[in-house]
């Protein structure tokens, strides 16, 4: 693999490539030999840009950030980049970002997977995270806690991983894929290091009031398969952080149809 190249991903969904806060960002940091992506999911190409020196890739089909993040491990894997670096389209890069990341990686080609900080606007501390720690109500001090971190931001060694399988979970194609990702490197023991770089990103779950229907579905019940999938022996710890959350959402007046959903979670709905 070209230890010297790149490949930075932004996936698009229903916004203009050229207002991209990532895509504005990055665009200045690109240097010689680094190879863009953009997948794009919308139902209308997103496109507003020359595409010149960049792959641009419109899905219609919209099957999902698992779909996209496999094309562009694809793309790397026939182009001979090692590398490859992941972002939503809404996040906000820093300038040092790309001088940051080179430095990290050159000087140790141990690194499996590399993740910055990442905060919201308002600087809440959205990654890394304990994928335990944000599931459960109390869990179990002599069991170890799985690091994890949004997929936005996270730069991987595609030469530390198998050429012959895809990285990405397609049964969690949005929510919850980055926790599955996780956690197999924590079962196939990969090593996962830290940037000390902080990017700026916009959540669309930040506030349940504000989420479609269909958005808040996809969350929760993703949610709830994944902890049945990796968690089973704690499902009963994970139903009273669902009460925990409807009874806070309920005093904020969250629409009874995503109170619903949390009630059927509760029920050992997973889909």
């Amino acid at each position: 693999m070209n230890h010297s190249g790149h490949c930075f991903l932004i996936v698009l969904y229903n916004q203009k490539l050229s207002t991209s806060p990532a895509y504005q960002s990055l665009k200045p940091q690109l240097l010689t030999g680094d190879n863009l992506i953009v997948y794009d999911n919308s139902p209308v190409s997103m496109l507003d840009v020359k595409a010149e020196n960049f792959v641009y890739f419109h899905d219609v089909t919209n099957t999902g950030l698992a779909t996209a993040y496999n094309f562009a491990v694809q793309k790397c894997r026939e182009t001979g980049h090692q590398w490859l670096t992941i972002f939503d389209q809404d996040t906000r890069i820093p300038t040092g970002f790309h001088h940051d990341v080179t430095e990290a990686i050159t000087s140790s080609n141990a690194i499996t997977v590399l993740v910055p900080q990442v905060t919201l606007e308002d600087g809440t501390s959205l990654s890394p995270f304990w994928i335990e720690d944000a599931l459960f109500v109390h869990y179990p001090a002599k069991d170890q806690k799985t690091l994890a971190a949004i997929n936005s931001g996270m730069t991987l060694n595609l030469a530390t991983f198998s050429t012959d399988e895809e990285l990405f979970d397609d049964r969690y194609p949005l929510d919850f894929l980055d926790y599955v990702f996780f956690k197999r490197l924590q079962a196939e023991n990969k090593r996962v290091s830290q940037l000390p770089i902080t990017l700026i990103q916009s959540l669309s779950l930040s506030d349940f009031r504000t989420m479609s229907q269909k958005r808040f579905e996809s969350f929760q019940f993703a949610e709830s398969r994944f902890v049945t999938e990796f968690y089973p022996q704690l499902i009963n710890q994970y139903h009273l952080r669902v009460m925990l959350r409807l009874a806070k959402q309920l005093l904020k007046r969250v629409q009874w149809p995503k109170l619903k959903v949390m009630l059927q979670v509760v029920g050992g709905k997973t889909s």
